[in-house]
Formats: structure tokens, C-alpha cells, sequence
């Protein structure tokens, strides 16, 4: 398996959850986040995530003994486990007038993307363990960002939601 299908595993698990205040999902970081696509007239606050994986780690899973270490289709006795380390990059836009409105609706963004994480038998919906063994276990943290005012005057706040995604890899 691979580093895509987990990336586009999380972003359609995310995108099918259907975040009112998450407008966009991506799979790799854009050149320019337009808070404009996807919002609709008079949303104040608007989203965007972007699925990175910042690590890696594989591990043997060996099941040997004196037999051959493959059985007759070639594949290893064993199997591999394979760790993505995900930071899910919440990027938030808010237009409300009063901060604390603002970071309310940046609040309400971030429990509305760990109840998804944490729903679906942490497996983000996939019922095939090579591709998800499981997800968002044993934990998920958070990392936050101060808000600043823009030019504009929008609240912009910025999260990483880090989580584990696994794949059992027969190997």
C-alpha cells in the first residue's frame, strides 16, 4: 500500500463527514488556500485541512519456525506493520466581528473533527486492513496556533490534529 492511499483514505473520510464550517479538504499542502471555494453566502467561518504525514515506521510481524518462510503463493509468514504519523493542518478563517464568536466556531471545527476521527471503528470506514488497520489510535493530540487578525480584519487559527494511521502489510 502506500503514503497516497492513507493521505486520500483520511481526506475522504473527513470530506464525507460533512463539517459545516470545513470547506475543503486536501491531500497535500496547495500553493493558496481560497477560504472562498466551497463557502456558502453569510458563513462567517470557513476551514480548510490538509493531510500530512510527518513520520513513518515499519516493523516485522515474523511468524517462523523450521517450515519455509513463504508459503506456496510467495508471500512472507509474516507481516509488516507500517505507522503514518498524520498531522491533520486545520487552517480557519473566521469573518465573525467578536473573537471569542471566532474561536468558538474554530472550537465547535475541532470536536466536530474528533468525533469523525474517533467514529467508524477507527478504521475511517475501510473494512480492508491493508489498506486501514486502524486509525486515530491509541490517541490523538492536538497542537494549536495563537490567532492573529489579518489585514482584513478575519480571525485566522491554525491546529495540527496528529494521529496514527496503521496498515498490516502480509510480507
Amino acid at each position: 500500500m502506500s503514503r497516497k492511499v492513507v493521505r486520500e483514505n483520511v481526506a475522504n473520510w473527513l470530506s464525507q463527514a460533512q463539517i459545516s464550517t470545513l470547506n475543503q479538504v486536501f491531500t497535500s499542502f496547495p500553493k493558496r488556500i481560497n477560504f472562498q471555494v466551497n463557502s456558502f453566502p453569510g458563513q462567517n467561518s470557513r476551514a480548510a485541512a490538509v493531510v500530512f504525514i510527518e513520520t513513518e515506521q515499519e516493523s516485522r510481524l515474523a511468524i517462523g519456525g523450521v517450515a519455509p518462510m513463504t508459503d506456496n503463493n510467495g508471500y512472507g509468514k509474516g507481516w509488516k506493520r507500517v505507522d503514518y504519523g498524520i498531522a491533520l493542518q486545520i487552517f480557519h478563517h473566521s469573518l465573525q466581528r467578536n473573537a471569542e464568536d471566532a474561536m468558538d466556531d474554530f472550537d465547535q471545527l475541532i470536536d466536530a473533527i474528533k468525533d469523525i476521527l474517533r467514529a467508524g471503528q477507527h478504521t475511517l470506514g475501510n473494512e480492508n486492513p491493508n489498506e486501514i488497520w486502524q486509525a486515530a489510535e491509541p490517541n490523538i493530540d492536538v497542537q494549536y496556533g495563537e490567532p492573529l487578525t489579518n489585514e482584513g480584519g478575519a480571525t485566522e487559527t491554525w491546529a495540527a490534529i496528529r494521529f496514527t494511521v496503521t496498515q498490516m502489510i502480509q510480507s
